[in-house]
């Protein structure tokens, strides 16, 4: 069952239900509406569909893909008519990697069997504004989670989908947490936000946002601490498991319990990154 939330005037929130909370956004103008992502399943990004054609009578007409990670994608071949709008770098890594784990995946779960990779169309690089029905979207590059990220700030209801940049739990294993903590920390400059849909997870409303990436900002500097230490102390993964989201200021319940898997992966990555960079010989 798919989550719709009204955020504002002219912005929606659809949550799935069936894999991780992960989020897709709607703004209607009145010249068509733009979504932003689409959701983990063909049958949740339908919701999508519905809603706008049966309640709205609108039609979409541009479809912004944040990043090249399946549970963001794969719904795109369900609206043949709207152009896609990604990074330079999203369609070259939908290719080399979101089209072959596509093949695999539809093996294994039926529900994806009718998945067609849709790559994007208009690309962009570091900065981009699409305007649409007196709306007026900014994009901005944001990796970090991955290179390709991009975040979509609604600038007339002062929206910011922040995509996996800002998760409840941070996770950077597909790309650099020095990067993510830049991207997290040029959100925090941005003004006026009243609003964050994350890449996954509830959407931070007004007065709470700044905290939320506050913590996630410790976060990130309190598993590279642990992960530092364990490895100058001759640690392994026994000592890497010992670290606790309590531990590092989050909450073990984040996402159903899915972010301690991201937060494993978080500190593994880190530690074997830790581990080729000093076994570097100096010079």
């Amino acid at each position: 069952m798919v989550l719709r939330e009204r955020i504002a005037e002219h912005v929606y929130d659809f949550r799935s239900g069936l894999y991780a909370q992960v989020n897709a956004g709607l703004v209607v103008t009145p010249e068509g509406c733009v979504v932003i992502d689409t959701l983990p399943f063909p049958q949740e990004t339908q919701e999508i569909i519905r809603f706008v054609k049966n309640r709205l009578r609108a039609r979409v007409r541009y479809l912004i893909l944040t990043h090249s990670h399946a549970d963001h994608v794969y719904g795109a071949y369900l609206f043949p008519e709207a152009e896609v709008i990604a990074h330079l770098r999203c369609r070259d890594l939908m290719v080399k990697q979101t089209r072959p784990a596509l093949l695999e995946a539809q093996q294994r779960n039926l529900a994806l069997a009718d998945v067609q990779l849709r790559l994007p169309s208009m690309l962009i690089e570091r900065e981009a504004t699409l305007r649409l029905g007196n709306f007026t979207l900014v994009l901005h590059h944001s990796p970090g989670h991955a290179p390709d990220v991009i975040t979509v700030y609604v600038k007339e209801e002062k929206v910011l989908f922040a995509s996996d940049t800002v998760m409840p739990v941070p996770y950077f294993v597909y790309g650099n947490i020095a990067d993510m903590r830049r991207s997290i920390q040029a959100i925090k400059q941005m003004a006026p936000v009243e609003d964050v849909v994350q890449g996954h997870g509830e959407v931070l409303l007004r007065g709470e946002v700044d905290s939320v990436l506050d913590a996630q900002l410790a976060y990130l500097d309190c598993v590279e601490g642990h992960v530092n230490r364990i490895l100058a102390e001759g640690g392994g993964r026994a000592e890497l498991d010992a670290v606790s989201l309590e531990d590092c200021g989050l909450s073990r319940i984040a996402l159903d319990g899915f972010g301690l898997q991201l937060h494993r992966a978080n500190l593994y990555f880190l530690y074997g990154q830790a581990r080729k960079q000093a076994a570097k010989p100096a010079g």
